[in-house]
Parts: structure tokens; sequence; C-alpha cells
């Protein structure tokens, strides 16, 4: 059986920052498969995590076994998606996870790998979070727990939100790293307002980054093909749901939140904010 061509691209990026939407405008392509958030980056994570540890490869000397896990991650890789490959399908593999393994998959797939990676206004982003934890007041958020007096506050949850190990927090470490240590040329840029203002050109800048034949897209009509169980995350039923028709955001779209949060994140987020205003291609 001859090997599948290496035709794996990951996304990853912000939460409340489009991924979903933008999975599921290329899935619109029967060339494409596309992913929720999917475990296969803690699979290739735990490979790696746990080699060097293994008696019996420290005893035959990691050196000669180091290249054997290289190929058995991609491997991996290939053996998971083995059914589109063979279909001659394009894979995006989403998980926010991705971004610190550019190296890893560059040395397992033998390849440049491009990462799309979905970035929103900080504001917004926090904003988008405030507005699913008063849709529900049911049900109890998942970044709760230690926090629940820091987060019975708007800026006490914005604080806990944007923590270095809170959902956003993390995401944008991992952002600002990626844009930071060497990589940044394999990570594209996909601004939420830009993805929404004009679908079909942000589409199409993808395309011509990734080496892709043009397809016509149809932002009018969005059918949801991923699916999340959004209650695992503590998160209600709306964090991974979108919308069949892709529009922009309103102009203010921060506004349920009050006017020092919204001048603290700018104080200390203006580099996301900055990427955010930029077009793929920048």
């Amino acid at each position: 059986m001859s090997t599948p061509r290496p035709a794996i691209h990951f996304v990853s990026g912000l939460p409340r920052s489009g991924s979903t939407l933008l999975v599921n405008l290329l899935g619109q392509n029967s060339r494409h498969h596309v992913t929720p958030t999917n475990g296969l980056v803690n699979l290739v994570g735990g490979l790696r995590d746990s080699w060097m540890r293994n008696d019996a490869f420290v005893a035959q000397g990691l050196e000669r076994v180091e290249p054997r896990v290289g190929a058995a991650i991609r491997g991996m890789m290939y053996g998971f998606y083995e059914q589109e490959l063979t279909a001659g399908k394009v894979i995006f593999d989403k998980n926010r996870g991705w971004l610190p393994h550019i190296e890893l998959l560059e040395v397992a797939l033998r390849r440049k790998v491009h990462m799309l990676c979905t970035v929103r206004d900080v504001k917004e982003v926090v904003a988008s979070f405030e507005r699913l934890h008063r849709a529900e007041p049911l049900a109890r958020r998942a970044y709760l727990g230690p926090a629940f007096y820091k987060a019975t506050t708007i800026h006490g949850r914005a604080q806990v939100l944007l923590e270095p190990g809170g959902i956003v927090g993390s995401a944008i470490n991992l952002v600002r790293d990626s844009l930071s240590r060497g990589t940044s040329d394999r990570v594209i840029v996909v601004p939420y307002g830009t993805l929404t203002s004009d679908p079909c050109g942000t589409l199409a800048e993808i395309h011509e980054r990734l080496g892709l034949p043009p397809f016509s897209y149809d932002p009018e009509n969005v059918e949801q093909i991923t699916v999340e169980d959004d209650m695992l995350h503590g998160w209600g039923k709306n964090l991974h749901r979108i919308r069949a028709k892709v529009e922009p955001p309103s102009s203010d779209p921060w506004e349920v939140l009050p006017v020092r949060v919204c001048k603290w994140i700018d104080a200390n987020y203006g580099d996301i904010n900055h990427l955010a205003s930029l077009t793929p291609s920048t």
C-alpha cells in the first residue's frame, strides 16, 4: 500500500474566535475533511512525552530509537486519517494544542506544516464568554472551582479567563509563543473580523497560502457538520454552535463589559488585538 500524501493541515487559535466557523466553511468542499476539537494532538504529545522514559529504549540508546519514534508519530497520524487520505481528501484537524507542536510535526511529517490560527479582539472574546455565562444561569461554569469568589464579578470573570492557566489566557500564550519562537511563517493568522466580513476572500487567501485549488464557498448557507458536546466543557449548549449565515459582529460587540474592563484588556493584550485587525495575508 502506498504512503498517503501528506495533506494534513492544522487549525488552532483563540476560543470564541471563529475556528468552528472556519472548519465548517472549509467543510463545504467535498475534497476536505474537517474535525471538531480533536484528540489526535494528545496521542502525538503522549508518545513524544513517554518514549524517553521507556527502559527498553534507554537500554538500546535513545539516539537509535529517536528516528523510529518520529516515524511512528508520522504513521500514527497517517493511520488515523487513512480512510480520508486514501480518498484523496485534505485534512483540517482542529485543536488549540497544536501550536506548541509545530517543530515536532515538521520532524515527524518531514515537511513544513501550516497552522490556521484564528484570532479575535480579546474584548470580544471575553464579552462572548460573558454572554454565555449569563445565558444559562443553571449551568456551573468549568472555570469556577477555586476561583468561584473571584468569578462573582465581571472583572473577576475576565481575570480568571485570561489567567495563564485560563481557557483564554493559555490560548493567548500559545499564539504569542508561536509567533515569537521562529515559527511565525508557519502560522496563517485568520482574524475573526475578516473571516466574518469577507469569508470568501479570507478562504481564497487560505487556499492560496496552502496551495489548494480554488473553490466557491457559500457563506449564506453554512451547515454545521462538526459536533461537540459542549456540556462536557461546562459551557451549556452554545460554545461551538454556529449560525447558518456568516455575518460580521456588531460595531461594539464588547458592550456587555464595563469600560474599565475594556481598558484593562486593551492595555494588556494590544498585541493580540493588533493581530485581530490584520488581514490573513499581512
